[in-house]
C-alpha cells in the first residue's frame, strides 16, 4: 500500500486551521484502514489547481512525470468550495490512470458532508434567545456581502435600481485584484466596522471584517426581518456549497432567501430544515433558474414592504416555531456531519 497526500490548509492565523488538519488526519487514517492494499492519492482541493501558484499542483505534476499510477484518488473540499471544474478532475484521474474517484466534502457525491456545520459551533458568538428575536422591524431586509462577486453586485444594483436600498441594510466589499466592482452603480457600502478576533489575519481585505462567527452588530440584527444570504456559489452546474452565510440566519432565528444556487433550498429541505416560500406563495423563490433569482428577491422585498409593521411582527411570530426548529436542527445536523466525516467509507 502506498499513500501520497497533496494539499495545503488554511493558515495558522485561521481559527479553523487545526480543525482542518484534524479532519485531514482522520480521513488519511480511514483511507489507510479501508484501502490497505491499494495505491492511494489524497488531495485537499482547497487552493489546489493549475490556477494557483502555491506549488501544490506542481507536486501533482511531478507525480505524473514520474509516471505514478494510483488505484484510488480522493479529492477533499471542506473549508472552501470546490475549485476544480469537471474537466480538471477528469484530467487528474486520467493522468494517474486511477480506477476509482472519491469526492469528499462539498461535492455532490455520496461522500458529501458540510464541514462548516460542525466547526462553526466551536467558535460562534453565544446569544440568548432574547438577543436573537426580531424587535422593531425598521429594516425589511439585511444583505451582507464582503467579496464583490458578480451575482452579489447584480443584486445590489437591482436593489438600487428599484429604490429599495433604504428599506434594509446592504454591504458590499471593495475591489481587489480578483473581484472588481467596476460594474456596480452604487457607492461603496460598509458599516465602518472594525475587525474582531475571528478575522483570520485578512480581516479588512475588502474593507469589511471577515466575520465568520457572529451575527454582526446585534442591534442591526434585531431590527431586520428577512436575511438575504449572499452565498458564495451561484451557478447550478457547480457543486452545492452551503457556507456560514446560510447558517447565520438559521442560528439567528431569521427567515432567509438565498442569492446563490437555487438548489440550496432543496438541499436544506432534504437535510431536515424548513424553508419559507409557503409564507409568500405568490412569489416563487425556490424552484427557479438562477437568472430569475435577483428579480424574485426584489419582488419579495417589495411585497414585505407593503405590509404594516404589525403584519411583519405577526408574520415573524407565525414563523417562529420553524425558526426555533431550524436553529435546533442546525446543531443536531452539525453533530451528524461530524460523525459522517469519521465514518466515510462504511
Amino acid at each position: 500500500m502506498t499513500m501520497h497526500y497533496i494539499g495545503t490548509t488554511f493558515p495558522p492565523t485561521s481559527q479553523w486551521h487545526q480543525d482542518e488538519k484534524t479532519l485531514i488526519q482522520s480521513i488519511h487514517q480511514q483511507i489507510d484502514q479501508q484501502f490497505p492494499n491499494h495505491s492511494n492519492l489524497f488531495i485537499n482541493s482547497t487552493w489546489f489547481g493549475p490556477q494557483f501558484d502555491n506549488g501544490e499542483y506542481q507536486k501533482f505534476q511531478a507525480l505524473v512525470e514520474q509516471k505514478k499510477k494510483f488505484d484510488n484518488v480522493f479529492l477533499l473540499a471542506a473549508a472552501d468550495p470546490v475549485f476544480l471544474n469537471h474537466e480538471q478532475i477528469q484530467k487528474i484521474i486520467d493522468d494517474v490512470s486511477a480506477s476509482n474517484l472519491f469526492l469528499l466534502g462539498h461535492f455532490d457525491s455520496p461522500y458529501n458532508f458540510n464541514f462548516h456545520s460542525f466547526v462553526i459551533p466551536n467558535y460562534f458568538e453565544q446569544y440568548n434567545n432574547n438577543e436573537l428575536m426580531l424587535k422593531t422591524p425598521t429594516n425589511i431586509f439585511l444583505n451582507y456581502n464582503r467579496k464583490p462577486r458578480d451575482h452579489r453586485i447584480e443584486l445590489v444594483n437591482k436593489l438600487f435600481e428599484n429604490n429599495l436600498q433604504n428599506l434594509g441594510i446592504i454591504t458590499l466589499g471593495e475591489s481587489n485584484n480578483v473581484y472588481n466592482r467596476s460594474n456596480l452603480s452604487s457607492v461603496p457600502l460598509n458599516l465602518q466596522e472594525t475587525p474582531n478576533k475571528g478575522n483570520w489575519g485578512m480581516s479588512m481585505e475588502f474593507g469589511i471584517p471577515h466575520d465568520i462567527h457572529s451575527l454582526g452588530n446585534i442591534d442591526i440584527w434585531q431590527s431586520c426581518f428577512l436575511n438575504v444570504v449572499g452565498e458564495t456559489e451561484f451557478f447550478p452546474w457547480d457543486h452545492t456549497f452551503v457556507s456560514e452565510k446560510t447558517w447565520k440566519p438559521i442560528i439567528g432565528l431569521r427567515p432567509f432567501v438565498v442569492n446563490g444556487q437555487s438548489k440550496i433550498y432543496a438541499w436544506l429541505r432534504d437535510n431536515g430544515f424548513k424553508t419559507f416560500n409557503h409564507h409568500w406563495p405568490h412569489i416563487e423563490i425556490e424552484d427557479i433558474p438562477e437568472y430569475e433569482v435577483h428579480n424574485s428577491i426584489v419582488s419579495l422585498i417589495k411585497y414585505i414592504s407593503s405590509l404594516s409593521e404589525t403584519d411583519i411582527k405577526n408574520l415573524y411570530q407565525e414563523m417562529l416555531p420553524d425558526l426555533v426548529y431550524n436553529r435546533n436542527k442546525f446543531f443536531e445536523f452539525g453533530r451528524e456531519q461530524k460523525y459522517k466525516t469519521e465514518h466515510l467509507f462504511g
